[in-house]
C-alpha cells in the first residue's frame, strides 16, 4: 500500500503531441499516453503506471483533461483503473488528486462513499529557480452506512524550485526544474491514527508538463524509491 501511495503521489501526466486543445503553450490530445516506472532505492523495478488521455474539452476559459491510469506491480498484477482530472486555466495546471484514493481503496471499503473535503495541487505555467509554490492538500473521508470508516489528510508544504538539471530517461533528454517539498499525511481507521512524513524531490520539464523523475525520502533523509518517465507518445 505504501509503495502504491508513493508511486501515485509522484506521478503527473504527460500531455503532448497532436492537434487538440491548447493551454499554457501545450497541446492536449485525446489518446496521448505515457508510462511511469517505479523503482526501489536500490534500482529494483517495483511496478509501472500506464496513463491514457480519455477526453479533452473546454469548460469556459479552462481546458479539462480526463485521464485513466492503471497500476501494475513487478509481478504483472494490475489494480482496477482509476481516473484523474487536470484543469488548465491558462495560468496554472491544477491536479485533482482524488484518483489516488480510488486506487488505494481496499476491498473492505469498496462499498464506502468517498467524501472529498480538500483536493488541490497547483503547478504554475512557468518555473524559475527560487520560486515558491503553493501548498497542496487532500482531505478525504470514507463513509459506510452513515459511519466514518477512515479519514486521510495529506499536505504538501515548503514546495520550492531549487535548481535546474538536464536528465535523460528512456523517453528522452529533458531540461528540468528540481522541485522539493515536504509531505505529511495522517490516516485514521476506526479512530486509530497513523502518521508519516516524507520529502519529495521532483524534476519537471517546463515545456512538457510532466514529472521526468521523482524521488521520495523518509524523515531521516534516506531514499525510499523513485519514479521515472519511461515512455511518452
Amino acid at each position: 500500500m505504501r509503495t502504491l501511495f508513493v508511486a501515485l503521489l509522484l506521478t503527473v501526466a504527460v500531455l503532448r503531441n497532436g492537434l487538440a486543445q491548447d493551454c499554457l503553450g501545450f497541446t492536449f490530445k485525446k489518446g496521448a499516453s505515457f508510462e511511469m516506472s517505479t523503482f526501489s532505492a536500490k534500482d529494483k523495478p517495483t511496478g509501472k503506471i500506464q496513463y491514457e488521455v480519455k477526453d479533452v474539452k473546454k469548460e469556459g476559459p479552462s481546458t479539462i483533461i480526463d485521464m485513466m491510469a492503471v497500476f501494475q506491480d513487478d509481478k504483472g498484477n494490475q489494480r482496477p483503473p482509476f481516473n484523474i482530472r487536470y484543469t488548465c486555466t491558462g495560468n496554472e495546471l491544477i491536479a485533482d488528486m482524488s484518483g489516488m484514493m480510488q486506487a488505494m481503496q481496499t476491498t473492505a471499503m469498496k462499498d464506502a462513499e468517498m467524501k472529498m473535503k480538500a483536493n488541490k495541487l497547483v503547478y504554475p505555467g512557468k518555473f524559475s529557480v527560487g520560486q515558491k509554490l503553493s501548498d497542496g492538500q487532500m482531505e478525504v473521508e470514507m463513509v459506510s452506512s452513515g459511519s466514518t470508516m477512515m479519514t486521510m489528510n495529506m499536505v504538501m508544504t515548503n514546495r520550492q524550485v531549487e535548481g535546474q538539471e538536464s536528465l535523460t530517461t528512456p523517453a528522452g533528454t529533458f531540461s528540468t526544474y528540481k522541485i522539493t517539498s515536504d509531505t505529511s499525511f495522517e490516516s485514521r481507521v476506526m479512530g486509530i491514527p497513523i502518521r508519516n512524513s516524507m520529502k519529495t524531490v521532483s524534476y519537471r520539464a517546463e515545456n512538457q508538463i510532466l514529472d521526468v523523475k521523482a524521488e521520495t525520502y523518509n524523515k531521516n533523509g534516506k531514499l525510499m524509491g523513485y519514479t521515472l518517465l519511461t515512455k511518452a507518445q
